[in-house]
């Protein structure tokens, strides 16, 4: 892979075929139980060793805290407005997915997700990605960019730091476990 070869596509409310729900569900399945751990459900897919993520009977959602986050990106993915899907390219192949919030100047990265052949050059994709967002931010007003990073993802926390952006306390979710660290940048535009 050659970062020149990287290229992302920003869409909002995309029309997603079948085959890429099941990628979507696939790659952020492996994002959340990275960060999260293993639920049941999970435990249950790794001992039939399920290449791939299935939907859980409705029934089996309640032990199922990953599915039901899966569940909630789609929707936010297909239903929300101001969610925008990240389609990450290498060439032609699709690589990996995101999410980015744009509400009242404000962009906010939720994630991003990439295929496992590709975990080793997560860093230059997410840098790629953020100074892009940076050069889309100061196309339009002054912007403040918040990123979302898994708290286990070392490089990536320094990659944030690098580029300029700040953790601020009071971007912390208290009412449940923390599981990502919330970093921010001011970018004003031109």
């Amino acid at each position: 892979m050659q970062l020149e070869n990287i290229h992302l596509e920003l869409i909002r409310n995309p029309k997603i075929s079948w085959f890429k729900e099941k990628l979507i569900l696939n790659v952020y399945h492996e994002l959340f139980t990275k960060m999260y751990g293993n639920d049941y459900y999970d435990s249950y897919l790794k001992t039939i060793r399920s290449k791939y993520y299935k939907k859980p009977p409705k029934k089996v959602l309640d032990i199922a805290p990953n599915s039901q986050k899966l569940f909630a990106v789609l929707d936010s993915i297909k239903n929300d407005d101001d969610i925008m899907l990240i389609k990450i390219y290498d060439r032609r192949k699709i690589i990996g997915f995101g999410r980015l919030e744009t509400k009242d100047k404000v962009l906010w990265l939720k994630e991003l997700a990439l295929i496992n052949s590709y975990q080793d050059k997560q860093k230059e994709i997410w840098e790629k990605l953020l100074k892009t967002l940076i050069r889309l931010g100061k196309m339009e007003e002054s912007y403040k960019l918040y990123v979302e990073i898994p708290l286990k993802e070392v490089e990536l926390l320094l990659l944030l730091d690098s580029l300029g952006f700040k953790e601020d306390p009071k971007d912390m979710k208290v009412d449940e476990i923390v599981y990502t660290s919330i970093w921010n940048k001011k970018i004003a535009s031109k």
